[in-house]
């Protein structure tokens, strides 16, 4: 092992030198997600790019599956075995948090643009249900560098928006309405990213 040193580290930028190609830290605010809508909102006129510029933050934990656990047992001995795969392939629940505001309109523009794509699975006020293909949408996060050097891309595939939630309205406080959350259930995902021994994914550049 090396000496506790800087001048020691890899990271710091040794063994060539101090200040050697030191290693970046991950910046977990310097991210986009973006949306492909569902064809029904995009005859509405709906703009994906208020989504991607209202999105504050998303949780990439749902892609790593806990996977379940089988044993044996011979007398009070056992032996552990990892199951073939997890007990469910989808994600079940993707939360994407939005700033809301109102705009010049009077309309709280982002929740409106949440609540019709929640309302294509099931619209409370009239009943009207659509199938599937009309509700789908995608997610797509771009997680980079300080340079704009995409470091992982996961693609949410078949998305479904299943909950947004509304404000809980009260006379004590001051307090703003910050953001909302909307929870989507996804078929499935493409996860991209660039490994130490070999690129799984081009070197993306992050933008719009």
């Amino acid at each position: 092992m090396p000496l506790p040193h800087f001048t020691q580290l890899q990271v710091a930028g040794a063994p060539g030198g101090p200040g050697t190609n030191p290693q970046e830290p991950v910046y977990l605010n310097l991210f986009e997600v973006t949306f492909v809508l569902p064809t029904i909102l995009q005859a509405q006129g709906r703009d994906p790019i208020l989504f991607l510029q209202q999105a504050l933050s998303i949780d990439l934990n749902t892609t790593n599956k806990t996977l379940g656990v089988s044993n044996q047992r011979w007398k009070y001995s056992t032996r552990a075995f990892i199951n073939a795969g997890p007990s469910e392939t989808h994600i079940e629940d993707l939360a994407v948090s939005f700033n809301v505001n109102v705009n010049n309109n009077g309309s709280m523009e982002t929740w409106a643009a949440l609540r019709a794509w929640y309302d294509l699975a099931w619209n409370s006020q009239n009943g009207y249900l659509h199938y599937k293909a009309d509700t789908v949408g995608t997610l797509i996060v771009n997680q980079h560098d300080k340079k704009g050097l995409v470091l992982r891309r996961v693609t949410f595939q078949n998305c479904q928006l299943k909950a947004v939630s509304s404000p809980s309205l009260t006379y004590e406080g001051q307090g703003i309405l910050a953001n909302v959350t909307a929870n989507f259930v996804c078929d499935y995902w493409v996860d991209e990213y660039i490994d130490g021994t070999f690129t799984i994914a081009p070197p993306f550049v992050a933008g719009y």
